[in-house]
């Protein structure tokens, strides 16, 4: 996953393989399930999967607009 903030001016992008969401921010994690990084909400901007990460929905046509 990507994980994006903005700490200042510009924005900073940190990649990880999952994330826990507490309280005040997201603990980003390794392979390992070790912690690599934190991020408090104040300063998150989004978390994206990358390309081989994202999950295909299906829909029951229930919620397409017409």
């Amino acid at each position: 996953m990507k994980v994006v903030y903005k700490p200042g001016n510009a924005y900073e992008e940190v990649n990880c393989f999952d994330f826990r969401e507490f309280e005040h921010g997201v603990v980003l994690r390794n392979e390992e399930g070790y912690n690599i990084g934190y991020v408090p909400h104040e300063i998150l901007s989004h978390i994206e999967p990358h390309p081989e990460e994202e999950v295909d929905f299906e829909s029951d046509g229930s919620d397409d607009v017409e």
